[in-house]
């Protein structure tokens, strides 16, 4: 199980380039700050159109959704996917590419967010 104190840590490792956004963190025990680090990370690289990269922190992402404990788990479904979700919801190239990549838990919880904001 992944604890919320080794979410930065595990991030750091596995996505060496947030490295340096990791370090401008002022609550570094924070995981929600954290993870609000790691979604603005995979937004900028939505923007800069690097889909291998975003690929992989979709998976990071869905790692710590199935591996993490409650606390890791919600800040990823309450985060990282509502961070993620203006550009998941147009429905353009890149929204519905994005789409393509969420698996398992983390397409789930997607799903589940969309039609109970439908009702």
């Amino acid at each position: 199980m992944i604890h919320e104190s080794e979410v930065i840590d595990l991030l750091g490792n596995k996505l060496p380039a947030i490295n340096p956004e990791l370090e401008k963190l002022g609550n570094k025990g924070n995981v929600y700050k954290t993870v609000q680090c790691f979604a603005d990370f995979t937004r900028q690289l939505i923007g800069t159109g690097n889909l291998k990269a975003v690929k992989h922190c979709v998976n990071l992402a869905e790692e710590l959704l199935e591996k993490g404990n409650t606390t890791v788990q919600n800040a990823i479904e309450n985060v990282f996917l509502h961070t993620l979700s203006p550009v998941l919801d147009l429905g353009d190239t890149v929204g519905n590419a994005l789409k393509d990549m969420l698996k398992g838990d983390l397409r789930k919880e997607y799903l589940r967010r969309v039609s109970s904001s439908c009702i």
